[in-house]
């Protein structure tokens, strides 16, 4: 059988509970608060979307604001960006990467 329930009228607030739930209300506010000022982002199509304010992973040197060095940009032509693995870029391996597991020849 189920325990009965406590009537909250009945249940003591200590002021470390009062003090508790209005730091809640408070930290509740400034989130709402920051959300209207900040204005929710929306998709291409018109239509409200959460997008991630954040990428994960490390930036690249371009958002970093860093120029990459001549010595370590990938070793396509005409690509800029940072060699990762085997003096070629993330893209760039990973497309070498597929090519080679449907069989093709190395480049």
């Amino acid at each position: 059988m189920a325990r009965p329930r406590k009537e909250l009228s009945k249940v003591p607030l200590t002021p470390t509970m009062v003090n508790w739930a209005e730091a809640l209300g408070d930290a509740i506010g400034r989130g709402v608060l920051r959300a209207m000022n900040q204005g929710i982002p929306s998709g291409a199509n018109g239509h409200n979307v959460m997008v991630a304010s954040r990428r994960r992973g490390r930036p690249p040197k371009a958002l970093a604001g860093n120029m990459v060095a001549a010595d370590r940009r990938c070793t396509m032509p005409e690509c800029t960006r940072e060699q990762r693995s085997k003096g070629l870029c993330s893209a760039h391996y990973q497309a070498e990467r597929r090519r080679l597991l449907a069989g093709g020849k190395p480049a």
